[in-house]
């Protein structure tokens, strides 16, 4: 446990250690980008207030230029549209400042404004330089305030180092609480990692005991819903081949009858090859049941791509009648409602259908009826009706579970869960309605 804990506490650790590095990093370069906006917006405050006078009051922007470059510390220069120097007040930088204004002053005199430092957003710059055009007609004179940048330099660095402060703190107290929490979940994972291993040995009666509402608890609600599940899975396995034979028999009803009605020479000489290609197809049935349960399973997974055509939903119910004419024995199965067109995968779609009529079937009596209708509103209703047992409610709920069967006779199993699987995999659903005595309806909707 001293290895989850360990691992908890340095990955915890690590993760904030990394996000209040990269917050650090980004809010210290939001604040060299504010000042040094600020310091510019700043500085164009200041040109506006010398270029007010220019040209018509050369006096006045004198006085108001050496305001200025007072109130900066700085150098102020103001060249006329000619491009000729006419007031410098400072001497701050003489060499670097006459450089700069001689770089700059064709493109000021152009009109735009210039805002330079000498390094990338004040990093080791000691020199601010604003160039600004000032009209004249139209033609512009050019002003130029320069001042150092150590007062910028220093008030980004005190606030970088009160950052720099916080952050250690909230490394301490991050560090601190990641300690903390990986001992809270250091006992209920130890109970988790128990009865998992128990599990893991086929005790599938183990549950853990947690009154934790974090997701630690609910981990440990999905593990007993997983060993309750595996413990009614490994009941129902038991009854695989009871299972697998019960989806066996419809198929070998339609063979049987339709070779008995062969052999018995019953069948009329212009339909033989129909009943033949009927028992073909019913043989490559099997060999698909065969491989059910794999099916199922890949249809769950999502692997499963259907082959859509546009076709009449009776089609299907007439075709799907016509295979169970055998095993319906006298029992009376009619086909209402309207022509209802969708896309459906039919092959798909018949084996869905056959698979709960053949269910219906099995669950009436001989002399019983079983109704088909069909029915369109904002989606395409198939019910299937019939008066046969119905179903307990205790069972109602698990009859499209796989392997499920209800008592010695049985609802549900394989056929009804590929048929529910099937449906949703269409975009549609499954409903069944029951009352035991009164007969089921299962009603899909596509």
């Amino acid at each position: 446990m001293k290895g989850i804990r360990f691992k908890l506490l340095i990955y915890t650790s690590l993760l904030l250690t990394l996000l209040l590095l990269a917050n650090y990093l980004l809010q210290g370069n939001l604040i060299t980008r504010f000042y040094s906006i600020n310091e510019r917006n700043k500085l164009i405050n200041y040109a506006k207030e010398v270029s007010e006078y220019y040209p018509e009051d050369i006096i006045k922007m004198k006085d108001a230029a050496l305001s200025v470059a007072r109130a900066i510390g700085g150098r102020v220069s103001i060249f006329d549209k000619k491009g000729n120097m006419i007031f410098q007040s400072g001497n701050y930088m003489y060499g670097r400042t006459s450089k700069i204004e001689v770089q700059y002053l064709k493109e000021v005199l152009r009109g735009k404004v210039v805002y330079t430092t000498d390094e990338i957003m004040l990093r080791q710059s000691q020199l601010i330089t604003l160039g600004y055009p000032m009209k004249d007609g139209k033609d512009y004179g050019a002003v130029f305030i320069h001042i150092p940048s150590f007062s910028v330099k220093n008030d980004v660095a005190r606030l970088k180092g009160q950052f720099t402060t916080l952050l250690i703190l909230a490394l301490i107290i991050s560090m601190a609480g990641a300690f903390i929490l990986s001992s809270i979940f250091t006992n209920p994972i130890l109970k988790i990692k128990e009865a998992a291993e128990k599990i893991s040995k086929g005790e599938y009666k183990t549950r853990i005991d947690l009154n934790s509402k974090d997701e630690i608890g609910e981990l440990a609600n999905t593990i007993n819903d997983m060993a309750a599940s595996l413990e009614k899975t490994e009941k129902l396995r038991r009854e695989f081949i009871a299972n697998v034979t019960h989806e066996f028999r419809t198929p070998l009803g339609i063979i049987k009858g339709y070779a008995e009605a062969l052999y018995d020479d019953l069948v009329p000489e212009e339909e033989k090859k129909e009943y033949i290609e009927e028992i073909i197809e019913e043989v490559e049935k099997l060999n698909r049941l065969v491989n059910e349960n794999l099916t199922l399973a890949k249809i769950e997974s999502g692997s499963v791509t259907l082959n859509r055509i546009k076709i009449n939903i009776k089609d299907v119910l007439l075709k799907v009648i016509d295979k169970v004419k055998i095993i319906k024995g006298s029992r009376e199965i009619t086909l209402d409602g309207i022509d209802a067109e969708t896309f459906i995968d039919s092959e798909y779609m018949e084996m869905a259908i056959l698979n709960i009529l053949s269910n219906s079937i099995k669950h009436t009596k001989d002399d019983g009826k079983i109704e088909i209708n069909v029915t369109k509103g904002d989606k395409i209703k198939i019910s299937i009706k019939d008066d046969g047992e119905g179903i307990d409610k205790e069972h109602l709920p698990y009859i499209f579970e796989r392997f499920y069967r209800a008592k010695e006779k049985g609802v549900g199993g394989l056929g009804l869960s590929i048929a529910r699987e099937i449906i949703k995999l269409h975009g549609g659903e499954i409903i069944v309605y029951s009352e035991l005595g009164k007969g089921t309806e299962f009603v899909i909707l596509l």
